[in-house]
């Protein structure tokens, strides 16, 4: 698999190019331009526009680029019907989101020790899982990306949010974390699973860039950086990884892509 890896890589990114390029995206570009009067000529901005949106949707490529690699890990699942989704609504009760609320309320105005973070997340948890097995009338749903769900041969089930860095603003980040546990929690009620024991949540961090300490979810539990994750699950290593993608970039078939895209635009204005 380790061989493999920049295979991986490559259908990924052309995955992604593919996705943010289509002949109506070039023609939608081209009629916003057309009318503007600006220095720089009209097809590099069109490129540029280009190039910008997969800059936007770099997330989007570790989502996939992730969903590749447990797909070819043998021992791990991907949950099809589900992981990958976008804008999935996700049932809950009332008592559980004013839990969750009142839980990132209470860690802006304390400082938490890890240990006592700890405690007060799992059982944050443990009385909302208590709460949505019980209640069956889920009188909410929230909408999120569901980033990455699998499960491995034990039939344990791991939730990923995916982040490539950790570098978000105060209030971005308290969001972030909000709606990262109140998504556990509706998949929680989508799988019919109520015991984190056996479906476990991870916000994922690809850098291991740590901007600031994580008040809201313990740092050793529920946060993994960078090689964390490849050493729990994956037979591929993060350092090869991570040199295929400081890399990939000079790779003469990524080259082409990106020539071939520019043909394109070029071809679409007549040029």
């Amino acid at each position: 698999m380790q061989d493999n890896i920049k295979s991986y890589i490559k259908k990924a990114i052309s995955d992604l190019i593919r996705n943010t390029t289509s002949k109506d995206k070039i023609g939608s570009l081209i009629k916003k331009h057309m009318i503007k009067i600006h220095f720089t000529p009209i097809r590099y901005r069109i490129f540029g526009g280009l190039l910008q949106s997969m800059n936007i949707q770099f997330g989007n490529f570790i989502e996939k680029l992730l969903h590749i690699i447990v797909e070819n890990e043998k021992d791990l699942n991907i949950h099809k019907e589900i992981s990958g989704t976008r804008n999935i609504k996700l049932p809950m009760t009332k008592k559980s989101e004013n839990l969750i609320d009142n839980y990132i309320t209470n860690c802006q105005n304390n400082s938490y020790r890890e240990n006592e973070l700890l405690e007060n997340f799992n059982q944050l948890i443990s009385k909302c899982l208590e709460i949505e097995q019980t209640d069956e009338v889920k009188e909410i749903s929230i909408k999120h990306d569901i980033d990455v769900l699998f499960f491995d041969d034990s039939q344990k089930y791991y939730y990923l949010e995916v982040k490539y860095n950790d570098d978000h603003d105060t209030g971005k980040y308290a969001d972030i974390n909000r709606k990262f546990i109140k998504s556990y929690i509706g998949i929680c009620n989508i799988l019919n699973i109520y015991n984190i024991t056996e479906f476990k949540p991870i916000l994922y961090y690809l850098t291991k860039k740590r901007m600031k300490g994580n008040i809201y979810l313990p740092e050793q539990e529920i946060i993994y950086r960078g090689d964390k994750l490849f050493n729990k699950f994956f037979q591929i290593k993060y350092t090869h990884l991570d040199e295929l993608l400081t890399n990939i970039g000079d790779d003469k078939d990524i080259i082409e892509l990106f020539d071939n895209l520019y043909k394109n635009i070029r071809y679409d204005l007549k040029l």
